[in-house]
C-alpha cells in the first residue's frame, strides 16, 4: 500500500507551487485510464499525440491534479479551461516526459535504488540475453526479475506485457512490486523506443549490456544514426558501474574505448583482446559444445540452445553475472540455459523435420537464424516467414533477399500487416528474392506452416520467422489469437494422430 505523497514533495522543483497544497495524491498515471481517484495524471507529449487530449477522461476518473507538458505546437487554452471549470488544479512542467520518471520514482519511494539493475540493449538478442541473465543469477542463488518482452516477474511466474519496456510510471511502481517481493536483482530489456522517449531516465541502471547493432525501427527513428544515438544513451549514463560490450560489433568496439562511457568494462566476442572469447561453437544433435577463453582460461561446456549467435548470447549472459563470482562457477552454470519460448526454439516429432520457431524479424535476425540451423539440417532448410505492415518498409526487400540466399526454399505469409495490404507487403519482399530459389505465396500463416510440414521430409529444417513468442496477429484493425508455436504443436500432434 503506497501512502498518499504531497504534490510539493512529487513535483518540486519543477514546480515551484501547487494549489492547494494540502492535496494528498492516492494515484499516479500517464494514461487517463489508468487515473485513479485522487491521483495526479501526468499529460506529456507523444509520438501520435498528447495526454492533454485526454484530460476530460483524467477529470471523470477523479484526477486531483493535472501536470502537463507545454510543446510548441500544443495549444492547451480549452484543455485548460476545461480543467478549471472542473475544480482540478492544473501545472505546466516543461519537458515533464523526462522527469515522469523520477517524479514517479518518488512516488513509489525509489524502489529501484534498493535492486540491481542490468539493462539489454541490442537489435536482436535481448530477450534471449535477459532472460539468461535472470536465469543465472536464480542460479547463484539471488532472487531475480525479468522485464522484457516476455513479460515481468519472476522467471517461470512471468505477467505479459505489450511493450518491450514499459512506460516511466508502470516501471516505478513495477520495481516497488519486485522490491517488496524480495527481488534483489532486475534483468531488464531496454528498447530504442524507451531511451529515445526518456521513459528509462530515471533508472539507476547497475549494469548495461549491449549485443549488437542492425537494422531496425528506421520508421520511428528516421535513420540508423538516430537509432545508433538512441541505443548508445543506455551507455553514457552516470553512475554506470558496468558494461558488457560486444566488441565484434561497431558501437560495441566504439564504446569500448570511449573517455565518456563510466564504469569497468567486460568485452565479449571473437577477437584476441576481449575479456570472453568466442572460440568456437560446434552444432550437435542437442545443441552447442561451446569453447571460449575466458580471462585467459580455456573452458568447454555443452548448451541447450541452437545458432551461433546463441553462443554469443551466452557470453552476454556471462558477462552481465561475473559480478564477484567466480569464473568457473558462472561458466558452469551456462549449461542450465534454456531456449526462450519463440527464440530458435525447437519442436521435434519422430520421423518429422525439425521446426524451429524464432522471432528474427529483422534482415539481420533472419541471416543469423538462418546460419544458425543450417549446421543442423541434413537436407533442405525452409523459410516460413513475413514481414509487419505499418513498420520499415526497406528491410522488407533485404529480408527477402537473405532468405533467397540462405534458404533451400521459401513460403513467404502474412506476419502482422495491420492496416496495409498483405499482398502489398510480400510484393515489397519478393523484391529482394533471388530468382532460382523456390518461393511460394500461402497468405494465412497456419496454412504456410501446414504447407511446409505437408512438403518437408524428415531430414529437412523448418525455421518458422518473425512472431516468436507472440500470440496474436493483427490484420486490419482485428487482433486475433495465433500463435507459431500453437499451430507447430498442433500440426505435428495431428500427423501423429
Amino acid at each position: 500500500m503506497i501512502a498518499a505523497r504531497s504534490p510539493k514533495a512529487l513535483l518540486a522543483p519543477w514546480v515551484d507551487s501547487v494549489e492547494p497544497d494540502e492535496t494528498s495524491l492516492r494515484g499516479i498515471a500517464m494514461a487517463s485510464g489508468d487515473v485513479v481517484s485522487g491521483g495526479l495524471f501526468m499529460a506529456v507529449a507523444g509520438s501520435v499525440g498528447h495526454g492533454m487530449a485526454y484530460v476530460d477522461e483524467a477529470i471523470a476518473k477523479g484526477a486531483s491534479l493535472i501536470a502537463w507538458e507545454p510543446t510548441p505546437d500544443l495549444d492547451a487554452s480549452a484543455a485548460i479551461r476545461q480543467c478549471e471549470a472542473a475544480g482540478v488544479p492544473v501545472v505546466a512542467i516543461p519537458e515533464l516526459a523526462r522527469h515522469a520518471g523520477a517524479i514517479a520514482a518518488r512516488y513509489y519511494g525509489e524502489p529501484a535504488a534498493s535492486l540491481r539493475i542490468i539493462g539489454v540493449t541490442g537489435t536482436d538478442g535481448k530477450t534471449s540475453v535477459a532472460h539468461g541473465i535472470a536465469t543465472l543469477l536464480e542460479a547463484l542463488g539471488q532472487p531475480t526479475a525479468l522485464m522484457g518482452t516476455l513479460g515481468w516477474g519472476r522467471v517461470g511466474q512471468l505477467q505479459t506485457d505489450t511493450l518491450t519496456t514499459a512506460d516511466a510510471v508502470t516501471l516505478q511502481q513495477r520495481f516497488a512490486v519486485l522490491r517488496d517481493a524480495g527481488v534483489r536483482a532486475v534483468a531488464m530489456e531496454v528498447s530504442s523506443h524507451a531511451l529515445a522517449q526518456h521513459r528509462v531516465d530515471a533508472v539507476p541502471f547497475d549494469t548495461a549490456v549491449l549485443t549488437h547493432l542492425g537494422r531496425d525501427h528506421l520508421d520511428y527513428h528516421g535513420s540508423l544514426a538516430a537509432y545508433r544515438a538512441a541505443k548508445r544513451r543506455l551507455f553514457t549514463r552516470p553512475g554506470l558501474r558496468r558494461q558488457v560490450l560486444n566488441i565484434d560489433d561497431e558501437l560495441g568496439a566504439e564504446l569500448a574505448g570511449a573517455v565518456d562511457v563510466p564504469g569497468d568494462r567486460v568485452t565479449y566476442g571473437h577477437a584476441e583482446t576481449a575479456d570472453l572469447q568466442l572460440l568456437s561453437a560446434v552444432p550437435g544433435s542437442s545443441g552447442l559444445t561451446l569453447t571460449a577463453r575466458m580471462y585467459g582460461a580455456h573452458w568447454t561446456g555443452e548448451l541447450a540452445l541452437i545458432g551461433p549467435f546463441n553462443a554469443m548470447n551466452a557470453l552476454a549472459t556471462l558477462g552481465a553475472v561475473l559480478d564477484g563470482e567466480p569464473v568457473e562457477t558462472a561458466a558452469e552454470a551456462l549449461t542450465r540455459l534454456r531456449p526462450v519460448p519463440g527464440r530458435m526454439e525447437r519442436f521435434i516429432a519422430p520421423g518429422r523435420p525439425l521446426v524451429v520457431v524464432d522471432y528474427a524479424h529483422t534482415p539481420g535476425a533472419l541471416e543469423a537464424a538462418l546460419q544458425g540451423v543450417r549446421p543442423h539440417t541434413r537436407a533442405r532448410l525452409i523459410c516460413v516467414f513475413g514481414c509487419g505492415g505499418d513498420r520499415d518498409r526497406g528491410k522488407r526487400a533485404l529480408m527477402g533477399e537473405v532468405a533467397s540466399r540462405l534458404a533451400d526454399a521459401i513460403i513467404l505469409t502474412n506476419d502482422n500487416p495491420r492496416s496495409e495490404a498483405p499482398d502489398a507487403i510480400i510484393a515489397d519482399i519478393r523484391e529482394g528474392w533471388r530468382s532460382g530459389t523456390p518461393c511460394q505465396v500461402e497468405p494465412d500463416r497456419h496454412a504456410a506452416i501446414r504447407q511446409a510440414l505437408a512438403t518437408a521430409g524428415p531430414n529437412d529444417t523448418i525455421l518458422i520467422a518473425g512472431k516468436g513468442h507472440e500470440d496474436t496477429q493483427v490484420i486490419g484493425q482485428r487482433v486475433s489469437h495465433f500463435s507459431d508455436r500453437e499451430s507447430v504443436d498442433a500440426l505435428l500432434a495431428e500427423e501423429a494422430g
